[in-house]
């Protein structure tokens, strides 16, 4: 009799249990310019890892406006929510300054979440929330492209109204400059009124240097054509961004939005799962030998580059 009591018990736990793992979550997606491949990513991970979630999906827009309006008519929904998962680095400080109660946050495409304020710490991720960094350090990214392609000279384009852009492009003048190269920065703005007009400027500024650096912004991803009016065959590129490869930047060092959104996932788990806080669950960051070079198929630089630094991590796309 006794036997059979333990054998129950344990039935119980064991059930009671497998329950718990199975509880549906309830899980806000906030996005800044639609479902993308990190999304993806992301979803899918979380069923491979058994999580079972109830999705909500709010895409900004690429508007703050639009962004502030969700979280100030949604609070007490978002406030119920097991977690908030948010893309990018303007989706992410918006709503991590609007605050959420206690709802953990796990962020994903950001560049810098130190530099850009979404977090003191990679190690012990502050403000209640977590994430993955969306690509390989500055520092990284200019030593590598110096192994691939020589240099001495170098142009940053970015979006002087993109927070991500405008820290990016600092941080790659410093780096720079501390490499001795000499550094041209190029503002624009691909969806202003006189886009096309400044474009032949910009164009100009871009040919002055050696090696163009494209600062990761979903305004340049928004504007493809322009951009490939600006991303010549002539140019050589380089981006923090993958993505930017599929719209004419030349080279990129890192992983892909998938493989982000897999990594984001994983954060997550730990804290649907395991029930730990933001706090407790480190920024996952690319390793730098373990990064991809990925290369835009159609650009003629490719046979110009010194691919023995990666000689079984290389994709074209």
């Amino acid at each position: 009799m006794h036997l059979i009591r333990i054998l129950l018990v344990t039935c119980l736990v064991f059930f009671a249990g497998a329950a718990f793992a199975a509880e549906t979550k309830n899980i806000q997606i906030i996005t800044w310019r639609g479902i993308t491949q990190a999304e993806q990513g992301f979803f899918s991970k979380l069923e491979q890892l058994g999580i079972q979630a109830n999705y909500d999906h709010f895409d900004a827009r690429r508007s703050e406006t639009n962004l502030a309006g969700f979280l100030r008519s949604k609070r007490t929904e978002l406030e119920k929510k097991d977690l908030i998962y948010t893309f990018g680095t303007t989706t992410t400080k918006m709503v991590l300054n609007f605050g959420v109660g206690n709802v953990p946050v796990v962020f994903n495409i950001v560049s810098d979440p130190i530099g850009v304020g979404v977090t003191l710490s990679m190690h012990m991720p502050t403000y209640g929330a977590t994430g993955a960094k969306q690509s390989l350090s500055v520092e990284v990214i200019l030593q590598l492209l110096e192994q691939v392609y020589p240099y001495e000279s170098i142009a940053v384009l970015f979006d002087p109204r993109e927070p991500n852009s405008t820290n990016e492009a600092s941080r790659v003048t410093k780096v720079a400059s501390v490499l001795q190269k000499e550094v041209i920065q190029v503002r624009f703005v691909p969806d202003a009124d006189d886009a096309e007009f400044r474009a032949e400027t910009v164009r100009s500024q871009i040919k002055a240097a050696d090696v163009l650096y494209v600062t990761s912004t979903s305004s340049f991803v928004s504007n493809n054509a322009l951009m490939r009016q600006l991303l010549t065959d002539d140019v050589v590129s380089v981006s923090s961004s993958p993505v930017l490869v599929d719209h004419g930047v030349s080279l990129s060092f890192g992983e892909t939005y998938w493989q982000r959104g897999e990594a984001t996932a994983r954060l997550a788990a730990e804290i649907l799962l395991d029930n730990k806080l933001p706090r407790e669950v480190p920024v996952n960051q690319i390793k730098a030998n373990e990064a991809v070079l990925f290369i835009r198929k159609a650009s003629p630089i490719k046979d110009k580059l010194d691919l023995s630094a990666f000689p079984d991590r290389v994709k074209y796309r």
